[in-house]
């Protein structure tokens, strides 16, 4: 079965040693203004681009609103672009700037919204909602697991029952093993890490757990086992009746490679199957990470 799994990282992280480049809404502009107007010529710029003092004037301004650490490359491009500029495109250039940082002087302050930590009360209005709901998932997943494990040993078959051997040799289709866990940690621990991960810490939260599965379909259950043992049996039945007769001819190599086309076919199998248990079950705690992680405040 699948257990929880760290997530894929975070789109906001950078690749170690990417420069930091943050671009304000006026040098954006600035840039995207030189992207069209910029005549094409098909021909690289060069990096030593003398300018104009006007165009020098432009530059310097875009640069105000670059973070220190990247306005040597910035200084190039702009150069670049720049020196394509007649005096009436920097003179238009140059007032977009000063409007755009006139607006930006003007406009008001974005309102902080006030923060505070959570009290003890808080944390009790929270866990409140979200342990009964973790409890019963938990007992769900430990009636899952164990459904599942008694239908494998049921339904499929045990370790030797397709196999052969002999004095120094072992051709066999290995036992289908698909044992379910998802309740195997303790209920407590995870209650009390969860409180302590996931919760939040500012203030006081609702949660909505409407996606936590909390019952599962037993019958369905059964059946996707069976099915898929009975296809577990086709193979190890197909496995002796190739093999027996290798043995016969004592042709080791073949009854190897049959013994390796016969586990390989039984991953389709195991696939299918997991599917089917991911489908049905009461799944892993990811639903409540993200419910917990996502609660709306309550004002």
């Amino acid at each position: 079965m699948k257990f929880p799994h760290s997530s894929a990282p975070s789109p906001d992280i950078k690749p170690a040693n990417q420069p930091d480049m943050r671009f304000l809404f006026p040098l954006a502009a600035i840039c995207a203004a030189a992207v069209l107007l910029s005549p094409s010529t098909g021909e690289a710029q060069s990096s030593a681009v003398k300018l104009r003092p006007d165009q020098e004037r432009a530059v310097e301004l875009a640069l105000r609103e670059v973070e220190p650490a990247m306005r040597p490359m910035a200084r190039q491009q702009l150069a670049a672009t720049f020196a394509n500029f007649n005096e009436a495109q920097i003179a238009m250039m140059i007032a977009r700037m000063d409007e755009s940082r006139a607006k930006a002087a003007n406009a008001p302050a974005p309102a902080v919204e006030a923060t505070r930590e959570s009290t003890p009360e808080d944390i009790a209005f929270m866990r409140a909602q979200f342990e009964p709901v973790m409890r019963k998932h938990h007992a769900v997943q430990v009636e899952f697991d164990t459904l599942v494990n008694a239908k494998m040993d049921t339904y499929c078959p045990k370790s030797g029952v397709y196999a052969r051997y002999g004095s120094g040799w072992r051709y066999e289709v290995g036992q289908f093993m698909t044992e379910s866990a998802l309740g195997a940690n303790n209920i407590e621990m995870r209650v009390s890490v969860a409180g302590e991960a996931y919760l939040p810490k500012d203030g006081r939260y609702t949660f909505d757990f409407s996606k936590v599965r909390t019952t599962f379909d037993k019958a369905a259950v059964d059946a996707a086992t069976r099915i898929a043992c009975d296809k577990v049996h086709a193979i190890g039945k197909a496995f002796l009746g190739k093999v027996d007769s290798l043995i016969a001819r004592k042709d080791w190599d073949d009854a190897f490679k049959a013994e390796g086309s016969a586990n390989a076919a039984l991953e389709p199998v195991r696939r299918e199957l997991q599917a089917a248990y991911d489908r049905l079950g009461a799944g892993d705690i990811g639903a409540l990470q993200l419910a917990m992680m996502n609660g709306v405040r309550v004002k």
